[in-house]
């Protein structure tokens, strides 16, 4: 009778015990479900909060703030959902953004540092004219006729030969560097079967290609000689090493200047 009574008891505790595991993992799995359920109304809730307010844009010159603004259009977006790549994507799809760093300061902001493109010169094709940077992207086409002073590319299509506009912007750097841009009211660059010609306030000089800065330093020294001759100037060649050859306006056989005997 003992030994039916204690199994009995031990069958009762079982069953007990059972049921306080089976309550226990309920209890379990239930604020796991409520931790889950909260942990997304918690996100969903933050991704509808803390809306951008302020976008603060720096590193300008070309480019208006408003415009700047404009292409990424991210007012009271929240900012937790916002994808700073897909915003830098964006912007450099506009040609006179050459980088761009973001970054977002919590809880309301959104910081824009703009590197602009270096405009260069202009390019003149089919009576239009477009700004172009340093390496030959086209910036915008140009239709005031009151244009900041810079050197004029003409003729030269980069959709057919890129490669001569590049070698027209290292002409420009050159001319740059050489302080001649800025003592000039008109330069004008063309593309001939020979090379490249500058036409400077009606004086052409033949350059060629390649060694821009030494060939434009020769003929810095022979263009005081020949404006203190008085000396109407058809054109100055520079494509060949040791000399300069200066064509008078004036009937008469071109002049030659060798290195070192000036």
């Amino acid at each position: 009778m003992r030994s039916k009574k204690r199994k009995k008891q031990r069958s009762a505790y079982w069953r007990g015990e059972k049921l306080v595991i089976f309550l226990k993992s309920g209890v379990i799995a239930l604020s796991v479900f409520i931790m889950i359920a909260l942990g997304i109304l918690g996100v969903k809730f933050i991704s509808r909060s803390f809306p951008v307010e302020k976008i603060l844009v720096s590193g300008n010159y070309h480019l208006e703030e408003d415009e700047i603004k404009g292409l990424i259009n991210i007012r009271h977006r929240s900012i937790f959902k916002l994808s700073l790549d897909d915003l830098e994507r964006g912007l450099k799809k506009k040609a006179w953004i050459k980088n761009v760093v973001l970054r977002k300061q919590f809880p309301d902001t959104i910081m824009v540092n703009v590197e602009e493109a270096d405009p260069r010169a202009l390019l003149s094709i089919n009576e239009r004219m477009f700004l172009i940077d340093t390496e030959g992207n086209v910036l915008e086409e140009i239709e005031d006729q009151s244009t900041p002073f810079l050197p004029v590319i003409r003729g030269i299509d980069p959709k057919e030969d890129i490669g001569g506009v590049l070698e027209a912007i290292k002409l420009i750097t050159a001319l740059d560097e050489r302080n001649i841009l800025s003592g000039k009211e008109s330069i004008e660059i063309m593309l001939k079967a020979y090379g490249l010609v500058i036409n400077m306030d009606g004086e052409y000089v033949k350059v060629g290609y390649g060694n821009y800065r030494e060939k434009l330093g020769r003929w810095m020294d022979i263009e005081a000689e020949i404006r203190g001759k008085n000396i109407e100037v058809d054109y100055v060649d520079l494509r060949f090493e040791n000399e300069i050859i200066v064509k008078p306006k004036k009937k008469g056989k071109a002049g030659k200047a060798r290195t070192g005997e000036r």
